[in-house]
């Protein structure tokens, strides 16, 4: 026989099909709240969007059997796993979730992912609401933004610069920086946790490239008043560099104290400047000749 029957209105989240269940006490729900339900007869809970109380006329209504609201860490928890979960499905393996923040009386989730390539996301957005029972908002940040917001520990012993006084300020890095300062090394070597170039690079720049005009680089033909040599070492922070002759004589000539010479040739392309042992080395201390 058929009854009218007050019921709780709820979204399961993870499904686009909504449902009602009876509950005696129908006062003890909020409107927009999460909860773990277990229904009779059920041997697992799951996860509901309360959407409001209403009136049904049915035959059989599902009972609630127990519930507990449920805390925002584990409401975030579900749903990324579900998001991952279509994200794969759809050939986004490469996508890597970073940040989830929801406001839970507002129905909004903020997901922030990173990417090697740049992708536009918004358009699922969407297709994660009507699964999830929120408003889904993705944002595509690089890898020192989440450096910037985790604070990893550098290889200087020190937390990433990102995190303690760069915010919002992140510096363009390029290999070629390191190499006007004389950094000649694997780039791995000059990475931080993100993956990326380390900001400092930037810091010293501006005196390496104007330094780095000044000076010959590493291999190139000079001439002097004791002859033609080649540069073996170069020391921007000291203003010299050192020449070594055909009859493997060596001069120190610093560019403040003598302009007497003059470039005669570039060294090649293709020189691996990382073997002139010369150069400063990854510790910054100057390697000698013997």
């Amino acid at each position: 026989m058929e009854r009218n029957i007050k019921t709780l209105d709820v979204s399961v989240i993870g499904s686009e099909v909504p449902e009602s269940y009876f509950h005696p006490k129908l006062d003890n729900f909020k409107l927009g709240e999460f909860l773990w339900v277990k229904l009779e007869k059920d041997n697992y809970e799951k996860l509901v969007k309360v959407r409001g109380i209403n009136q049904k006329v049915s035959k059989e209504i599902k009972k609630i059997e127990s519930y507990r609201r449920a805390h925002k860490d584990n409401i975030i928890k579900v749903m990324k796993n579900m998001i991952k979960g279509i994200l794969w499905e759809m050939g986004y393996e490469n996508v890597k979730l970073a940040n989830f923040e929801i406001d839970v009386d507002k129905g909004i989730l903020k997901v922030d992912y990173i990417s090697d390539k740049k992708l536009n996301l918004h358009l699922l957005g969407s297709k994660f609401a009507k699964l999830l029972h929120v408003r889904v908002e993705l944002n595509q940040i690089g890898a020192r933004d989440l450096a910037g917001q985790i604070g990893w520990l550098e290889p200087c012993g020190l937390i990433a610069c990102c995190k303690t006084f760069l915010k919002g300020k992140l510096p363009s890095i390029s290999i070629d920086m390191a190499r006007r300062q004389y950094l000649f090394t694997a780039p791995e070597r000059l990475t931080g946790a993100c993956g990326r170039l380390f900001c400092c690079l930037a810091y010293e720049f501006e005196f390496y490239d104007e330094i780095y005009n000044k000076l010959p680089k590493m291999g190139a033909k000079v001439k002097t008043p004791n002859g033609i040599g080649e540069i073996v070492e170069v020391n921007p922070l000291k203003g010299y560099f050192r020449v070594k002759y055909d009859n493997i004589k060596y001069e120190v000539i610093n560019i403040e104290e003598n302009k007497e010479w003059y470039i005669i040739s570039e060294p090649n392309v293709g020189n691996d400047t990382s073997e002139n042992k010369g150069s400063i080395n990854d510790d910054g201390i100057e390697d000698k000749i013997n």
